[in-house]
């Protein structure tokens, strides 16, 4: 198998979710959708989610999460995650600026358990 073959990258959704407000199972809010990516091979989805000031500081990156853990509401332009906040915060970071790895995306599905 070739190296290109072996990393895989997600397709960036440009205007899925754009701007979508993020809030943990609490209803505290997280952040703001920066970007959302979908696998094409098996269907994930999967939102970046930059985190207040933090995610405006170059090289911290967004927190990406996987749509399995959200309920969507397009109406009031939300998404509400099945978690808390703390364990987004702890969660693997992405650049949304570069490519998503199948690699990275599998990374977080298993910091969720997923």
């Amino acid at each position: 198998m070739s190296a290109q073959q072996g990393a895989r990258e997600l397709r960036k959704m440009e205007d899925m979710y754009s701007r979508y407000d993020v809030t943990d199972r609490n209803g505290a809010k997280i952040g703001t959708v920066d970007a959302a990516y979908i696998d094409e091979r098996d269907q994930h989805e999967y939102v970046a989610v930059s985190r207040g000031v933090v995610g405006l500081i170059p090289g911290t990156g967004s927190s990406l999460i996987p749509v399995d853990l959200a309920r969507v509401d397009n109406n009031r332009r939300t998404i509400e995650l099945s978690v808390d906040k703390d364990m987004v915060k702890d969660s693997p970071s992405v650049d949304t600026g570069r490519p998503l790895s199948s690699e990275q995306a599998s990374q977080v599905r298993g910091y969720y358990r997923l």
